[in-house]
């Protein structure tokens, strides 16, 4: 695999349990990815009015990173074709030898005017450096396959709750889609995560750290919980002036772990523009380990799990 981006963990990226937060991890694979894609070299004539567009991204998480850590980002390409590129990428710790992170990616071609997928023209394979996903880096608790995207605005409002709980998980949110959000033809910026919008405003508005809440349990201990898998599927992109409906509820809780997934719709057209599946495992902040939830924070994530929507 190739070195394709090297950086060092910054203190402003260090989240609220005091590692670096997922959205920095998914701003190095996409310079990453963006590497891959300019070493391909398409045809000026394939981009004239279209742009390489992430639309799949599947997240596995093996080992947290502190500030100053410094990071290498390596990978390739694993499949090319008319439907688009899948690509492998892995960050790495060189100083401790070990994989902070993998990302198995599909771009796709868009058209710029109405954001709908083109085909990519067949190119020659000779100078693209194609890898193999590697064991540890394979699904774990989610799959790669199609989705459940059978689910509507209305059935959303109904059966998920107006307040967030049980760790940001469960609830809805929204926002609009403002001057800042878009790019020169007003569609959102492909710099700005549409499944983290509403929290990344969040942050930047309150100054409050990243990531989520940090409880103290009875016992005297503090847990949280930790991100080890996610796929981002992006179906749509929204526009100046839209605003984005966030429904978010847990589908399944195991001992240690909960599946948690958030939709987003247009509220006016109630049309799927994505979905964000997260496996997260609660961990023990002072033994820095994986731990069975406490029963008080496991009755607030079972109030509102619905398994249905899966």
């Amino acid at each position: 695999m190739q070195l394709l981006h090297e950086s060092t963990v910054q203190a402003e990226e260090i989240d609220s349990l005091g590692h670096m937060n997922v959205r920095f991890y998914m701003a190095r694979m996409e310079a990453a990815n963006q590497a891959l894609l300019d070493d391909i070299g398409l045809p000026q004539d394939a981009l004239h009015g279209a742009y390489l567009r992430r639309i799949d991204t599947y997240t596995r998480f093996r080992q947290e990173q502190f500030e100053g850590a410094p990071l290498h980002a390596v990978g390739g390409v694993l499949t090319l074709g008319e439907a688009g590129m899948q690509s492998y990428v892995e960050i790495r710790n060189p100083a401790t030898d070990t994989t902070a992170a993998t990302f198995i990616v599909t771009t796709a071609l868009v058209d710029r005017t109405d954001r709908q997928p083109r085909l990519l023209p067949v190119l020659k394979h000779d100078d693209v450096q194609q890898v193999e996903i590697p064991d540890y880096a394979r699904p774990r608790s989610l799959e790669l396959g199609p989705v459940n995207t059978d689910v509507t605005l209305e059935e959303l409002e109904r059966v998920v709750p107006d307040v967030e709980g049980g760790g940001m998980m469960s609830g809805r949110r929204h926002t609009q889609i403002d001057d800042g959000d878009v790019d020169a033809e007003g569609w959102l910026r492909e710099d700005l995560e549409l499944m983290f919008l509403p929290f990344t405003k969040m942050a930047a508005e309150t100054g409050t750290p990243h990531g989520p809440p940090v409880f103290n349990t009875d016992d005297g201990r503090r847990v949280g919980w930790a991100v080890m898998e996610t796929r981002n599927m992006l179906f749509g992109q929204p526009r100046l002036g839209d605003e984005i409906a966030y429904f978010s509820a847990d589908v399944g809780v195991e001992k240690k772990s909960r599946l948690s997934r958030r939709w987003a719709l247009d509220r006016n057209s109630g049309k799927l523009l994505g979905i964000s599946d997260t496996v997260g495992l609660c961990i023990d902040l002072d033994a820095r380990r994986a731990t069975s939830w406490p029963d008080e924070l496991r009755e607030q994530i079972e109030r509102h799990v619905l398994p249905q929507l899966a």
